[in-house]
């Protein structure tokens, strides 16, 4: 939890007041660079002080508790970090050991953890010789070893190809079914709507958004609706229209925008003028389209909207 968190490097403001409660599950921590995630990053595992403001990681403060709670936070940074000359259990047998474990115990995690990774028979031979996909794995490995309770992931996919990218989401998805929470920094906007329960974006050292993915991709103006219409579009058009419902016509289809608690007015007007509905679903935005509008926190109407979404 970040409580009016201000951070900056010389004349560079990286974060602006923060105020951020994480949420259980797997969280997408989404911005350009120099928005801020890295150091939200820093911060939350203890490597640097705010300089104003409160930083608390699992019920203690940072960075004062910061030795106490690495033990129980893991961390996959996007930089190289494996050593040459060891082998891949051995790295991750390292990193288990530095967590607490003890020697038995972190060769028997070490290696499920490289089990789950998808690191076979590569573990045995030094890290000189692993591929960059190959590496991304071995660091995953070592950063959920030890069974954290919270994991921060920095672009764990980076390098991998589409299959090991597919398996690797699927790791960060267990895992956070699992119960730890996890944290995942990627300008890869597929890979957070593949595995994300919640969406951080910073823009600024500001927060743009905070909340559901769902409710990220809601649109601009509140819940809508795609409907397919077996029939006369334009005349289902017009009749929502009168009954002041919005619609847009995309294609062959609808948008309409309404509450989910006003959908019974929309199938009265569609039953009334006979319109027949072949397909009904939530309309969203893609992922891309989200991002950048939700970008836009200098708008004063955006930075209400904003406060609204961080106190739910």
């Amino acid at each position: 939890m970040l409580r009016g968190v201000t951070k900056s490097y010389g004349e560079t403001r990286a974060l602006r007041g923060l105020d951020l409660a994480l949420p259980a599950g797997v969280t997408g921590v989404l911005g350009p660079n120099g928005s801020g995630k890295s150091t939200l990053f820093r911060l939350l595992l203890g490597l640097e002080p705010a300089d104003e403001g409160e930083v608390w990681v699992l019920g203690r403060p940072m960075p004062d508790a910061a030795l106490a709670v690495r033990a129980l936070v893991g961390f996959m940074p996007e930089d190289d970090c494996l050593f040459p000359e060891l082998t891949g259990i051995e790295q991750v047998v390292h990193a288990a050991n530095l967590c607490g474990l003890p020697r038995v115990d972190a060769t028997a995690r070490a290696h499920e953890a490289l089990d789950l990774a998808g690191v076979r028979e590569t573990r045995y031979r030094p890290a000189a010789g692993y591929s960059l996909g190959m590496r991304q794995r071995a660091r995953m490995a070592m950063a959920f070893v030890h069974g954290p309770q919270l994991l921060l992931l920095d672009e764990p996919t980076a390098g991998l190809d589409p299959e090991g990218r597919a398996q690797m989401l699927e790791l960060v998805a267990e895992i956070g079914r699992s119960g730890t929470s996890v944290l995942l920094s990627t300008h890869v906007l597929a890979d957070v709507e593949a595995v994300a329960d919640h969406v951080v974006l910073l823009s600024k050292g500001q927060l743009g958004f905070v909340g559901p993915i769902e409710r990220f991709r809601q649109g601009a103006s509140g819940p809508a609706w795609r409907v397919r219409v077996h029939g006369d579009r334009d005349g289902l058009a017009a009749a929502l229209r009168e009954g002041g419902v919005r619609s847009d016509p995309i294609g062959a289809d609808l948008t309409v925008h309404l509450d989910e608690a006003d959908l019974a007015q929309f199938w009265r007007i569609a039953a009334a003028c006979g319109t027949g509905i072949a397909g009904f679903g939530r309309a969203e935005e893609d992922m891309a389209h989200a991002f950048v509008r939700h970008l836009h926190i200098d708008d004063p109407l955006r930075k209400v909207g904003t406060q609204a979404e961080a106190s739910r």
